[in-house]
């Protein structure tokens, strides 16, 4: 048999479960628990005029006459309004679960149903208006956009000036549902308390608990927003990264033709270097290569554009983009950068895992390639493509290992920059004509411009 504490238990945590993503509701979600809140509090205060009606003894403060004629208009009006909200609530969940429309007609209805109510109370000798219109407004603000709920406190607004306006010209009386004041020889009545009073109290206590729920909530997602932002950089380049996080997202979605500055990295022999090293080893190795040529990408501002194995592209230029004199100094002192902690690496791996030398090779290239997002509607690639990647790609394995090699129109840009020895030409695959190369011997200390 089954356990029915259980059952309950279990509905229990899949409601809790259900309300702890309330910001991640449909529209038509959210605008049926207001609605539903808020026939459940019209209800109770019909359920209080009702009673007070016939017991009349109780409140003698109370306008009775008035309270028999506007009775019916509040059945009709705000229980029959709010259940037609509720209906059109439920419709909405499954033919139109973000309509605006439905968001609107409830900011609406609330505002001016108890913009109305607050002046059969007294606008100003109580604190309804506060507790129900203003606390109604902060929920409003945290589960929709601003514009219906700013528009609905305008409608509320409208009404608390014309009924102000038209009790002062006297020609509607001023909290016309009571006769006198809820108090006498100093004492509150118990009635009030027991009535309009307590629920302004508890409608403030539930506003304020529904508040707290969604600022928690609130400060839940975007604690875990965060943390998915710190893995979003871990798969994107970190310019990218910013780019997203700015919301700057149009200049990410077209593709641009932009003049970059290209640097290809790889590990000679790396596959038969893996062959003879335990493959723990081998990963704690690359790991740690890859990690550290990533910082030292960061520092210099290098997009990171992939990671094939053991090789690495890099690309200077876009999304953030200087000069290309600027572009290609960045990439060559990243590229000594990487070749220096790459001879410390080296030393430390002979000793601790007594490896064989990793050394690497570089090409770097300035030219022209399509820069963007590619790939699939599901899944894509910010990347750069074009000969001039390919030419990057060819020069480094043309390259000497621990050895930089780099284009003449790289070179000319940064030639009193930096030592470098001519190659003269080299032909490589995919290239029709020979390309002239230098291999890099030094650089200069002149600072970077910023970028």
């Amino acid at each position: 048999m089954s356990d029915p504490g259980a059952s309950s238990r279990s509905i229990f945590g899949v409601l809790r479960e259900r309300f702890d993503r309330l910001l991640e509701w449909s529209l038509a979600d959210k605008c049926l628990v207001v609605a539903v809140l808020v026939f459940a509090l019209g209800t109770s205060y019909l359920f209080w005029e009702i009673f007070i009606l016939r017991h009349p003894g109780l409140v003698p403060y109370f306008n009775h006459p008035y309270a028999r004629r506007s009775l019916p208009v509040h059945v009709f009006l705000y229980e029959g309004g709010w259940l037609s909200i509720i209906a059109a609530s439920l419709w909405c969940r499954k033919h139109a679960p973000q309509s605006r429309w439905l968001v609107h007609a409830v900011c609406q209805a609330y505002c001016i149903g108890f913009a109305f109510i607050s002046y059969e109370l007294g606008h100003y000798t109580t604190g309804y208006l506060g507790a129900v219109l203003m606390g109604g407004a902060a929920v409003g603000f945290l589960l929709f956009e601003p514009r219906p709920v700013l528009g609905a406190l305008a409608s509320a607004v409208a009404v608390l000036a014309v009924t102000t306006v038209a009790e002062q010209a006297g020609l509607i009386p001023y909290g016309p549902l009571f006769t006198g004041a809820p108090f006498e020889h100093g004492r509150l009545s118990f009635w009030w308390l027991a009535s309009i009073g307590g629920m302004n109290s508890a409608i403030v206590l539930v506003i304020l608990a529904l508040v707290y729920h969604i600022f928690y909530r609130w400060r839940d997602r975007e604690a875990q927003l965060a943390r998915a932002m710190d893995i979003i950089r871990r798969y994107v380049p970190a310019q990218l990264a910013e780019r997203i996080l700015a919301g700057d997202y149009a200049s990410l979605e077209k593709r641009q033709r932009r003049r970059l500055t290209i640097f290809f990295s790889d590990i000679r022999g790396f596959t038969e270097i893996a062959d003879r090293i335990d493959p723990e080893d081998l990963n704690r190795m690359l790991n740690e290569y890859l990690r550290e040529m990533t910082l030292i990408a960061e520092k210099y501002g290098g997009t990171i554009d992939k990671f094939v194995g053991d090789a690495i592209v890099i690309f200077f230029g876009a999304p953030h983009a200087t000069d290309d004199r600027d572009h290609a100094l960045r990439a060559l002192r990243m590229a000594m950068e990487m070749q220096r902690r790459m001879r410390e690496l080296r030393e430390r791996w002979t000793v601790e895992i007594r490896s064989e030398p990793f050394e690497i090779r570089i090409g770097i290239h300035t030219g022209e390639a399509s820069v963007g997002n590619f790939g699939s509607v599901g899944r894509l690639d910010y990347t750069a493509i074009g000969t001039h990647v390919n030419l990057a790609a060819r020069l480094q394995t043309s390259c000497e290992p621990g050895k930089i090699l780099i284009s003449d129109e790289t070179f000319r840009l940064v030639e009193r920059d930096i030592r470098a020895a001519p190659r003269g030409e080299i032909r490589v695959k995919g290239i029709a004509h020979p390309i002239r190369v230098h291999e890099v011997e030094g650089t200069g200390e002149e600072k970077l411009s910023p970028f």
